[in-house]
């Protein structure tokens, strides 16, 4: 059975998925060190991969010292120096099923004595500035999803450039929200989880979310070692590997390329844009995996580039940027220094991850399926057995009252309905029927009890079966109408619980008790002095 085929979300609460198995994480961390050590041949613009692995590792983490530092967090015991076990999601606040990938990683690196790495995906956009809430009417199987505003403003932004539009709307989310989620008399972390978010003073929302979040890791036991992509971007053995990108693209493009294909081909994708469009040329212009925007921008630019004699000429979409020469690091990282954003796309990021930084990748769900391509990848552009990586997710409900309605009692309700209407005969007290009612069933019995096998005689049972059930509809209409309106309100409250036992509303929108009594048995044993930290 393919991996991807285990890849389910848990469909009860309290559910986790593990693959493989948590307990079989040490033979994989012995099987992958053996697939990233095979490339001893492989080398990175003339130098060895195993140097330039060694240079990034060392690079992350004295870029997230110095990013924790600037945040006012405490740095992090390195138990396994620079071996890594890393995981990553965007800035955003996700449902407790992406978090728990962070608690996995800290329990996982403790355990078997590496350095937890959790990359902040700062270069992806924020697409709504807004949360689902569920909402409700007193009294009623009524639910809904509110989309409640944090913040004002359109378009998708890159989250290392996403300030705060509106200070207002931004100030009173934490009551807002929490009035909506008082209707359940549930009292949600947001209200001190906002003010956290409130307290820091960096700019940029994603920021404030990421330290916020931070402060509960800690209290609970997690403590992980942090850093922005936007920060892994300006280090030097990234611009290595970006350097290598590009001098060797035309072959990348070609391995990229076909690697989509057959993945579209062997899950029976139609759609051009799933999992991820592939790479273009345009003239004398080839697409690189990257991203690319100046200080500022609104949105983010496909890196375009093409040779002219020893530098190449780069592009974000139409926008020109400066040239650079490919085969010179220094040089990508004086850009950057410069301002120019380069930044590594969905696959380029993993790719990278994987390659350059893990010792094993927690992925979740949908990471997990489309870093099928990077296995491709690693295998055909760097010549390496790809390493397994690992996929965690879990599925936690919010603690609201559902409604008794089951789909089996609504299948019930459904099938009384339709007897009730074609076959209401059934239905009646036959100890106190009317003469005429009376009368009505016993020719539909007998029209019942004939077998006419001639086309006419069929028509004629079929028109005196209908008229003599119309005739009798009359008698269990009440019943017809109660059946009806019973359903309904069984499909009603389905609805209802089908919105109350989603698993992706944020974990902020959850009682604190709850998310601490799910995470905290995956930090048994593991807490720091042997007791958790304090959320200042």
């Amino acid at each position: 059975m393919s991996r991807r085929n285990l890849w389910r979300a848990p469909s009860v609460h309290g559910g986790i998925l593990a693959d493989p198995p948590l307990e079989e994480v040490g033979g994989l961390l012995e099987s992958n060190r053996r697939c990233l050590g095979g490339g001893a041949e492989v080398s990175i613009l003339g130098r060895p991969l195993a140097e330039v692995q060694r240079g990034a590792r060392a690079a992350a983490l004295a870029a997230a010292r110095a990013y924790l530092q600037a945040a006012g967090d405490a740095i992090p015991n390195r138990a396994g120096a620079d071996r890594l076990l890393v995981t990553g999601h965007q800035p955003e606040l996700f449902h407790p099923g992406v978090w728990i990938k962070n608690f996995v990683l800290h329990a996982l690196a403790r355990r078997h004595g590496l350095t937890p790495l959790f990359l902040i995906a700062d270069h992806d956009t924020l697409k709504s500035p807004s949360l689902l809430v569920p909402s409700r009417n007193d009294g009623a199987a009524s639910v809904r999803l509110r989309r409640l505003a944090f913040d004002r403003g359109e378009g998708e932004v890159p989250w290392e450039e996403r300030g705060i539009n509106d200070p207002a709307t931004f100030a009173t989310f934490g009551e807002r929200a929490e009035a909506l989620l008082a209707a359940w008399g549930v009292k949600p972390l947001l209200l001190a989880f906002w003010t956290e978010v409130r307290r820091h003073t960096n700019p940029r929302i994603g920021e404030r979310f990421a330290g916020a979040r931070r402060c509960w890791e800690r209290a609970w036991g997690c403590h992980n070692w942090e850093l922005p992509i936007s920060r892994l971007a300006e280090t030097e053995p990234f611009a290595w590997f970006v350097c290598h990108l590009i001098t060797e693209l035309t072959r990348f493009r070609q391995v990229h390329n076909a690697a989509i294909r057959d993945y579209r081909q062997r899950h029976r994708v139609r759609s051009r844009r799933h999992p991820v469009p592939e790479l273009t040329v345009e003239e004398d212009w080839e697409e690189a995996p990257l991203w690319a925007w100046q200080p500022g921008a609104s949105r983010r630019g496909r890196l375009f580039v093409r040779r002219r004699g020893p530098d190449w000429e780069l592009r974000a979409d139409a926008e020109a940027c400066p040239t650079v020469r490919a085969t010179d690091p220094a040089a990508w990282l004086e850009l950057v220094q410069r301002g120019l954003r380069i930044r590594p796309r969905a696959l380029a990021t993993t790719l990278f991850a994987r390659v350059f930084l893990a010792e094993l990748f927690i992925h979740g769900i949908g990471g997990a399926k489309y870093d099928e391509l990077t296995d491709a990848l690693i295998e055909r552009f760097y010549g390496l057995g790809p390493p397994i990586y690992l996929v965690v997710s879990a599925t936690l409900h919010l603690p609201l009252p559902p409604w008794p309605a089951t789909a089996a009692e609504s299948r019930r309700l459904a099938a009384l309905v339709r007897d009730l209407y074609y076959n209401p005969q059934r239905h009646l007290d036959r100890t106190n029927l009317p003469p005429d009612v009376a009368r009505l069933v016993a020719e539909k019995n007998a029209w019942i009890a004939q077998a006419p096998t001639e086309a006419a005689a069929r028509r004629q049972r079929f028109h005196a079966l209908r008229a003599i059930t119309e005739a009798l509809r009359p008698a269990v209409a009440e019943r017809i109408r109660e059946a009806r309106r019973r359903l309904r309100q069984c499909e009603e409250e389905l609805r209802a619980n089908a919105i109350l036992w989603r698993r992706d509303f944020a974990f902020c929108l959850y009682p604190e008790d709850t998310l601490r009594e799910f995470y905290r048995p995956l930090m048994a044993g593991f807490e720091e002095d042997g007791k958790p930290a304090e959320i200042p």
